[in-house]
């Protein structure tokens, strides 16, 4: 990651002085190909006809200088690659220099060797285009008009060659001219090119930023099922190891695999399930990418404990919007129903089986009165504020201080695999579940056996690692039909009771991350609270 979020300017530099290092070394390389053939033409006695008076001497040694100066320039260019400015401008006027020296000494004007000054002035536009440019081809001329003069003064050759020089500088002036717009015009497009990547690559960073910040896992597979992207998140949530390099769909657990070719095959969509036995229960979204012909599969990993703890949080502000508008709408007519009640009850007015109809509008108004409180208990309760709980002697605490209405004298006994359990959970919230549990059993174990009495058995296991906490009574027990509805809110079997107690029960379980079920049981009920975060000692 390091790597690939580097500065973006100085990835910018670094791209653009390597291309113009690139291009310098190539004309360094023309420039010696240059001075190896114009050697080749006295080595090798090679006869040109439109060379006219030769002076092979200082040809000779204009050439071999130039060579020389030219394998020193494409050195300095590979093996000293910094002042770039220098290394493109210098050589450059070294070139006009020798060229016209060859040029003179291969004839003047007439041998053609001038034209050569085209293709360097041209390529000092390209390298470095600007003024130094527009100087080089000024030098140029000067040097044509000079090295013509001389020719014509010193060694008396008739002057009709003047329009020639004229017309060769003025060719050098115009391509000069036409190349520094040509090379500003590139250079702008490459500026833009430049941004555009730039934006383009700030972009990618962004993207690879959020996707591996995202608490959702990402997959993406290509159409021959190679993996081209997997964040943290989705590793985790597949059980697999962070430096562990995976590039095909094999290296996935063998369920995720079966659940993608369903998809592809029949477009199933599958319920939350753990891909190995130690990950959590995840959902799995697919997507085809690409219009028309698929390229490829995006997968979307969701951790299904954390959505089912967002839902509920959406759940209890929903509910806590509804409940401020019960207690406002149903509490003062109701406290004034059982206030009028309660008086009409004190009437000496009253015949007796009148005053069995004002119990009955007075324990329902309490019932209703009962139903508000847990709906507001429930509504504003507070998220989980986990913590270590040695889990044994905090049961045991837990028993020994447990106060029940209505029933003075309850048995609630413990059994346990091994002293030292510890889990996580927010002791008030636990509290309140076992409460809830425990109330329920010894109430259903008083009315069938006139014995009110619940046993608590916590057991562990370690694959995957959870501890289970067992709330067993001694009751009647609960029908298949009606175990299927004991946790829904407001179902009751009694016409006393509020249908709210096992369902803030799980509702609170799930705040802590643990889970609550029912398992029917030949003495009565057995309800389990399941830990999934246990940390158990020896």
């Amino acid at each position: 990651m390091q790597k690939f979020f580097r500065p973006l300017r100085l990835q910018k530099k670094e791209v653009f002085a390597s291309y113009h290092w690139q291009v310098l070394k190539l004309f360094n390389l023309y420039r010696v190909a240059l001075a190896v053939g114009f050697l080749a033409i006295i080595h090798f006695h090679i006869q040109i006809n439109f060379l006219g008076s030769f002076d092979e001497i200082l040809y000779q040694q204009a050439t071999l200088t130039y060579l020389i100066i030219s394998l020193a320039v494409l050195l300095c260019s590979v093996l000293f690659k910094y002042q770039y400015v220098w290394q493109a401008n210098i050589p450059i006027f070294i070139d006009i220099i020798a060229i016209i020296i060859i040029m003179h000494a291969s004839g003047g004007l007439i041998s053609g060797v001038g034209i050569l000054l085209i293709v360097i002035v041209a390529a000092h536009g390209l390298l470095s285009p600007g003024k130094l440019s527009y100087l080089s081809a000024a030098t140029s001329a000067i040097g044509l008009f000079i090295e013509q003069s001389y020719t014509v003064l010193v060694q008396h050759i008739p002057s009709y060659l003047y329009p020639q020089v004229g017309l060769l500088s003025t060719v050098i002036f115009a391509t000069s001219f036409v190349t520094n717009i040509l090379s500003q015009r590139a250079r702008k497009s490459q500026l833009m090119v430049e941004n555009q990547a730039e934006q383009l690559a700030t972009s990618q960073q962004l993207n690879a930023h959020i996707v591996s910040a995202m608490h959702a896992g990402v997959l993406v597979l290509d159409n021959q099922q190679r993996i081209r992207l997997i964040n943290m998140a989705a590793k985790i949530l597949l059980g697999i190891q962070n430096e562990t390099n995976i590039h095909q769909l094999n290296d996935l657990p063998q369920k995720f695999q079966y659940y993608l070719n369903e998809w592809q095959h029949s477009g199933r969509k599958f319920p939350p399930e753990q891909m190995t036995p130690t990950t959590p229960e995840i959902r799995l979204s697919f997507h085809t990418l690409g219009n028309g012909l698929p390229v490829g599969t995006l997968i979307f990993i969701y951790n299904a404990a954390e959505e089912t703890r967002y839902a509920q949080d959406l759940k209890l502000a929903s509910l806590g919007h509804l409940t401020a508008n019960i207690a406002h709408e149903l509490r003062n007519p109701l406290g004034a129903a059982s206030h009028a009640a309660q008086l009409l009850a004190e009437s000496k007015a009253l015949f007796n089986e009148d005053q069995h109809l004002v119990m009955m509008i007075k324990e329902s108004c309490d019932r209703m009165n009962t139903v508000i409180k847990n709906v507001l208990s429930l509504s504003g309760r507070k998220p989980a504020h986990t913590e270590e709980i040695h889990l044994i002697p905090w049961l045991e605490q837990f028993i020994q201080s447990l106060v029940i209405p209505h029933i003075p004298y309850p048995e609630v006994t413990l059994t346990y695999d091994r002293k030292e359990i510890v889990i996580n959970a927010d002791p008030s919230q636990l509290t309140q579940i076992l409460i809830n549990l425990c109330e329920n059993g010894l109430r259903y174990s008083l009315k069938q056996n006139q014995r009110a009495t619940v046993h608590l058995n916590v057991s562990v296991a370690a694959n995957p690692p959870v501890t289970y906490i067992d709330v067993i009574d001694q009751g009647p027990g609960i029908s298949i039909a009606i175990s299927k509805h004991i946790f829904e809110p407001f179902f009751t079997t009694e016409n006393s009771g509020s249908g709210l107690g096992l369902y803030i029960a799980r509702e609170l379980s799930q705040m802590n991350g643990a889970r609550l079920d029912y398992f029917p049981s030949e003495r009565g009920c057995q309800f389990r609270i399941t830990l999934p975060q246990g940390e158990v000692g020896v």
